[in-house]
């Protein structure tokens, strides 16, 4: 009778032991750290700039940048046939370094989701934002994963003359806030 006794104390010893690492397992494997995908901010990236390097003027659907637009009355953007980053590297190479910014500003507000932000750089000048709030820049050196997406962008400023400008690198710098 006592040996029957110590063999019910081995198993339920056992099953309690068996039950504590199950229950620790789970733990450990229902718990995880949530990091941003790198992957996604990566294809983000490109696809910001794959935007402004394959967007035509004419394509685009803006009161402001649009064929019909501010710009175009104003006489800013004279050829329809430009992408908006040569769009953006002709207001750099005339030194409308304003115009630059709320260019980008206007063509890009819809297409990066509210928890990323992002920079525009032409030929190592940052033009988007132009003046970077300190909550920005914060930001910026406080991410985790800052990725960064580049071509190499040029145009004709006068199609009579034939004169150029560029050719310049345009970077797009995103991260998540």
């Amino acid at each position: 009778m006592l040996l029957k006794k110590r063999g019910y104390f081995f198993v339920l010893d056992a099953v309690l032991a068996l039950f504590i690492l199950v229950v620790g397992v789970f733990l450990v494997t229902s718990s995880y750290v949530d990091v941003p995908q790198p992957t996604q901010v990566e294809l983000l990236s490109e696809d910001l700039l794959n935007f402004l390097s394959n967007t035509k003027i004419k394509d685009l659907n803006n009161p402001y940048a649009g064929i019909g637009g501010e710009l175009w009355v104003n006489g800013s953007i004279k050829d329809a046939d430009n992408s908006l980053l040569q769009q953006i590297g002709e207001f750099y190479a005339a030194n409308s370094l304003n115009t630059a910014e709320k260019f980008i500003q206007n063509v890009s507000k819809d297409a990066v989701p509210s928890q990323f932000r992002y920079e525009v750089w032409i030929n190592g000048a940052i033009l988007y934002p132009k003046n970077p709030t300190n909550e920005h820049i914060k930001s910026r050196n406080s991410t985790e994963i800052l990725l960064t997406s580049k071509k190499i962008t040029f145009g004709i400023i006068n199609k009579t003359t034939s004169n150029l400008w560029g050719p310049y690198k345009a970077e797009v710098f995103l991260w998540e806030r």
